[in-house]
Formats: C-alpha cells, sequence, structure tokens
C-alpha cells in the first residue's frame, strides 16, 4: 500500500484538485468543479462537510481526493461522495483507503450521521462497476444526459397569464425561486429542500448568470423557473421546475425552449440536459423537444 498523506481542501491548494480532475482517468467525471473557478464554488456550497474533504498526497504529488457533500434537513439524510484517484496511481488501494477514511469521518458527523452513502460515475466504467459492487454498492438511480440537435429551437408559447422576468438579483426574487423549487421538485428522487443560504450560494458561482434564470409569474406568485449553464464543452438546461398547480399548460416546454434558444444565441458547442431516468413525465417532454440520451450516469448507493 502506498503511503498517504491528507490535506484540507482549501482555497489555497484549490489548484492542486483542479489540476488532479483533468488527468487522465478523471478529466470530465466532475465537469463542474474541474473548471477554473470549480473547486471555490464548492468550497462555498453549504452542504459540503469541510472537515472530511480531503486531497491525498503520494510521493509529493497529488493523487486522489474524497469530497463528501452531506443532504439535510433537520438532521442529516444522505450523503454523496465525489472520490477519485489519477489513473497512473490506481490499483494501489488509494481508492480504498479514502472511502474508508470518507464513511469513518461520515459516521462521526457532528449532527447525525447520513443514512446512506452515494457514489456516482458515468457509464460505461468498469473499474468503477467493480470498485462500487466490491465494497457494498449497489445500483440505486440511473441519470441520462440528453442532447438535442443544435439548431431549429421552436419559440416558446407563453400561457396567456404567465409573465416572465428574469432574474433581478433581488431577495425577493430569491425567495420566489427557493419556494417555487421546494415546490417543483418535492416528489423527486432524494428531495433536499433548498434553504435561501443554498441559493445564495448558487448566484454566486462564477458559473451563475442572471439573464440566465428565467421566473415564470401567475397570480403574483413564481411557478415555474428555468437554469440555463455554459460549461467549457456544453450549454446546459440546468435545472427547470413548474410548481404543481401550473402543470399541464404548457409552462415546461415554454421555458425549456426559452432556455434552448437562449443557449444556442450564446453559441453552446452542445445543448444539453440531465434528467432522472425515472421520471417519465419528463423524459417525454424532452424526447418530444428532439433530446435523446447521450451519456448514463449511474448512482451507487449502501448504508454508510
Amino acid at each position: 500500500m502506498t503511503p498517504l498523506t491528507e490535506r484540507p481542501l482549501t482555497a489555497e491548494n484549490a489548484a492542486g484538485l483542479q489540476a488532479l480532475l483533468r488527468e487522465p482517468g478523471l478529466v470530465g467525471s466532475y465537469e463542474q468543479i474541474s473548471r477554473p473557478a470549480g473547486v471555490l464554488d464548492l468550497l462555498a456550497d453549504p452542504h459540503l462537510d469541510h472537515a472530511g474533504a480531503r486531497v491525498a498526497y503520494a510521493d509529493g504529488a497529488a493523487v486522489g481526493f474524497r469530497l463528501p457533500v452531506v443532504f439535510a434537513g433537520d438532521e442529516p439524510r444522505w450523503a454523496l461522495l465525489m472520490l477519485g484517484v489519477a489513473e497512473r496511481w490506481r490499483r494501489r488501494g488509494i481508492g480504498s483507503v479514502l472511502l474508508a477514511r470518507a464513511r469513518e469521518r461520515l459516521r462521526a458527523h457532528p449532527d447525525a450521521p447520513p443514512r446512506e452513502l452515494c457514489v456516482a460515475g458515468w457509464l460505461p466504467n468498469a473499474a468503477a462497476e467493480g470498485f462500487a459492487a466490491r465494497r457494498g454498492f449497489r445500483p440505486a438511480r440511473t441519470f441520462w444526459l440528453m442532447e438535442r440537435p443544435l439548431g431549429g429551437a421552436p419559440q416558446p408559447a407563453w400561457p396567456a397569464d404567465v409573465e416572465i422576468r428574469a432574474y433581478d438579483g433581488s431577495e425577493a426574487a430569491l425567495a420566489d425561486w427557493t419556494e417555487a423549487y421546494n415546490d417543483s421538485f418535492a416528489q423527486h428522487y432524494h428531495f433536499v429542500p433548498a434553504t435561501l443560504e443554498y441559493t445564495r450560494s448558487l448566484v454566486a458561482q462564477g458559473l451563475f448568470e442572471p439573464e440566465a434564470l428565467l421566473l415564470a409569474y401567475r397570480g403574483g406568485r413564481c411557478v415555474g423557473y428555468v437554469r440555463s449553464l455554459r460549461l467549457e464543452e456544453r450549454g446546459e438546461v440546468g435545472i427547470l421546475g413548474v410548481v404543481s398547480e401550473a402543470r399541464g399548460i404548457g409552462l415546461g416546454r415554454a421555458l425549456l425552449r426559452a432556455s434552448v434558444r437562449w443557449l444556442e444565441e450564446r453559441r453552446a458547442p452542445r445543448v444539453t440536459l440531465m434528467v432522472d431516468g425515472d421520471n417519465e413525465n419528463a423524459l417525454r417532454l424532452y424526447r418530444q423537444e428532439g433530446f435523446a440520451v447521450a451519456r448514463t450516469r449511474q448512482i451507487w448507493s449502501r448504508e454508510p
């Protein structure tokens, strides 16, 4: 076993983790945090367990990382562990050590231990599948990256009684978005209620563009939203939701089209979105709008 030392993840050593994320075998695995300001955005995420976030070193080189994100309501309920080892350092037991240390940390979480631990990876990936299976993880959920051909996106047909506003940076708009998100995603897999603290962290990210967040109002209440993201190699319909009372009037389709057109107008090289593979209603809409599955991301789960 290669001797390992670990350092806490801080703003001062963020560059080391970002370089590691761009190495063969890891590039593309954690797209948002591998960009230039991605680690700093992660450090501002209130869900990150800072005491458990570590970069591992061997022979003076950064070789791996463990980044636990703990999702909680009144107490921690489940955790997602971002785990990685540089390709040339694999098959030396480093991943097993990092996982064991992460589990030890989560069992001793100061609030309460999470009841479930998840890891994720893009498929096909025989190494990740084998690693997960040998350590007691089982497939729990499948998410799909969907993509549509560029060009030809229809104009959005807004419902007559809906007003569309771009995010104006106000506290009221932030509260509206938070409330609408909590209503629209309440029945989704592993739903975690958003707080104003969390949505503030989103709008402070380097990725966030105010004009890329549209809020839909009906009768004075925010009933839908869509946020578009411009990543290095693709554009993404980042998050889209419609509250329960406003479904079935075509608002979701209109928001989707608005996001696609916004990305295309800014010359996104690809237009994509991520969707839960069990969300049949969303899948039906996305397929009708020209999206098809491009990649699969697997979630594996076990008790911690």
